[in-house]
């Protein structure tokens, strides 16, 4: 059960830090400039972001294994492996605005962090 609330805790809370991050810059006129049915997009695209990365967070529950969660490498790739991949999935299919999909990206891989480091030292002590 602990690991499917550490999805969920990373999805909710990066989606919500994406979401006030959009909201901040489009208040300040930096994106959603153009008077268009589009201009409320970057909301959708950052919770699909995150949803992506929340279900490649999946392999976390290997971690149900001695042998993954004693070694801290395999731990460590089952926490971030497959949502490294889609993170540079998205940079490299995003050409022109790859930066923006590494900036909608970047909340996740925090939360995820602290809560990494927050399971290692649940699971060694």
């Amino acid at each position: 059960m602990k690991y499917l609330m550490i999805m969920l805790l990373s999805f909710l809370i990066a989606s919500a830090v994406s979401i006030a991050g959009v909201f901040i810059l489009q208040s300040t006129s930096l994106i959603g400039t153009a008077d268009t049915d589009m201009k409320n997009l970057p909301y959708g695209i950052a919770i699909g972001f995150n949803l992506f990365l929340a279900l490649g967070t999946f392999p976390v529950f290997l971690n149900l294994k001695a042998r993954v969660s004693d070694n801290f490498f395999l731990s460590a790739l089952s926490f971030f492996a497959v949502p490294l991949v889609i993170m540079c999935y998205f940079a490299f299919s995003l050409e022109e605005e790859a930066w923006t999909g590494v900036l909608f990206c970047i909340p996740y891989f925090i939360i995820l962090s602290v809560l990494f480091v927050r399971f290692r030292n649940q699971n060694d002590g």
